[in-house]
């Protein structure tokens, strides 16, 4: 995973410069953003705001919660030839909002901090979920693209 990390932006810059038949706009994704981000305390996506956790505790507005729905195949043992999907919810907080610019076009990413679904998140007698946004993990991905 670290080699991949490293070595992903240049293998994909590579392999699309060398295509000539390349989109203009993965031509540009290649290209990488401007090297300066503009960062947000809030922003307006799709008639929806959404803050960070930093703006939350000034308002009495909260949206700084995200939730993302992760799917992935699961065998019941290794001897299992039909895996199952599963879904698995991951919950946590908007801790920064970049902008990235690509010159023709920019993207929103949210810089987020993830609960720990292990220790961080359980169900409550009535089946309310409960969420404790102290227990952290998941840090070394904390990035999604905001929709």
């Amino acid at each position: 995973m670290k080699k991949h990390n490293k070595t992903f932006s240049y293998w994909f810059k590579d392999t699309i410069f060398a295509d000539e038949n390349a989109f203009e706009t993965l031509r540009k994704l290649a290209d990488g953003p401007k090297r300066n981000v503009i960062t947000w305390q809030g922003y307006d996506i799709n008639k929806y705001s959404f803050y960070t956790k930093a703006q939350d505790k000034k308002s009495t507005m909260q949206n700084s919660g995200v939730t993302l729905r992760a799917e992935s195949q699961h065998f019941a043992s290794v001897h299992d030839d039909n895996p199952c999907v599963a879904s698995i919810p991951n919950f946590g907080f908007i801790d920064e909002i970049w902008e990235l610019n690509y010159v023709k076009f920019t993207i929103c990413v949210f810089k987020c901090k993830w609960v720990d679904n292990n220790i961080g998140v359980r169900t409550d007698d009535v089946g309310f979920m409960l969420v404790d946004l102290k227990k952290l993990a998941y840090q070394k991905n904390p990035f999604i693209m905001a929709e």
